[in-house]
């Protein structure tokens, strides 16, 4: 029972209190009723306190509190008819995201064309069936539909690379691999920069991207993709040290700062060197003068 409940039911008491005999205390019983009015205010307070220490309780847990339900919004006008109620709410869903509105209440999208920038594969004719269609067909050109589509295949290989022997020399010559793959293990190029993709793009662990080409019928091992990610791509290597010295040479004032960081069950420190321009992270075994200046294999007395 809430306090106004209370306080209607102790009035009610007092009147009937009104209509008894003299032989009735009526101060006592005046007394008791207000009494009995302070102990309801003082239980909704205590109610309200306990639900909020329950929500901060719930907070704390990483549940959700009681909602907040809001009171029902007043119509502002009055609208007539459905035309009317669609154009308003055109026009406030408009001024709230910038659109415009044309005649009819829809809303505008300003988009770019996106056809100009799909890239065009190969191109496939679509025939005309003519049976049962009349005689005096005219060819009238084409109508273009773009259908964007992507092909996720294994392109194995079998390179036969020509042997010959020469018995003057006792030698053998090989013919050459493709510069792509020379070098590179057993494993082609579109596998080794899909490992980065679906690493940083796709945000996949190693044992997904296992999973990934397993699906796809891929042999390959975890170990494999483990030494790629962390030291197969020398190339991205030589971009960062590339980066960071256009950095420090371009900027007026460098920062530097470390933290620590723990590589393979060793304490270690990551450093980072930043500007205006430009952030670079780097782990080093240690913090001192000359771990700092080598950071990057940058010269820095020179800089």
């Amino acid at each position: 029972m809430k306090a106004r409940d209370v306080r209607s039911n102790l009035d009610a008491m007092l009147r009937q209190c009104g209509q008894m005999g003299s032989g009735v205390d009526h101060e006592l019983i005046k007394r008791l009723l207000n009494i009995i009015e302070s102990l309801a205010a003082q239980i909704d307070v205590l109610k309200g306190e306990v639900q909020n220490l329950r929500d901060e309780n719930n907070r704390l847990k990483g549940e959700q509190g009681k909602p907040e339900i809001k009171a029902n919004k007043k119509k502002a006008q009055d609208i007539s008819s459905e035309a009317e109620r669609k154009q308003a709410q055109a026009d406030a869903s408009a001024d709230a995201e910038g659109d415009e509105v044309d005649a009819s209440g829809k809303k505008k999208r300003n988009r770019e064309p996106k056809l100009p920038k799909v890239k065009i594969d190969r191109e496939q004719i679509c025939q005309l069936d003519k049976d049962g269609l009349p005689a005096d067909l005219k060819f009238n050109g084409y109508e273009d539909v773009v259908i964007q589509d992507l092909i996720i295949r294994t392109n194995n290989v079998k390179y036969r690379r020509e042997v010959y022997y020469s018995p003057s020399q006792h030698k053998t010559y090989r013919g050459e691999l493709p510069d792509d793959v020379r070098g590179q293990g057993e494993f082609g190029p579109g596998i080794r920069s899909l490992i980065p993709i679906l690493k940083t793009e796709g945000g996949m662990s190693e044992k997904r991207i296992l999973g990934f080409f397993q699906n796809f019928g891929v042999e390959i091992s975890a170990a494999y993709i483990s030494q790629q990610w962390t030291g197969g791509y020398e190339l991205f290597h030589q971009e960062k040290s590339d980066l960071y010295r256009a950095g420090i040479a371009a900027s007026a004032f460098v920062q530097i700062d470390d933290t620590s960081a723990r590589v393979n069950g060793i304490n270690q420190y990551c450093q980072v060197v930043c500007s205006p321009l430009f952030t670079g992270y780097f782990t080093v075994p240690n913090k001192d003068r000359l771990s700092v200046l080598g950071t990057g294999s940058v010269e820095w007395d020179s800089v």
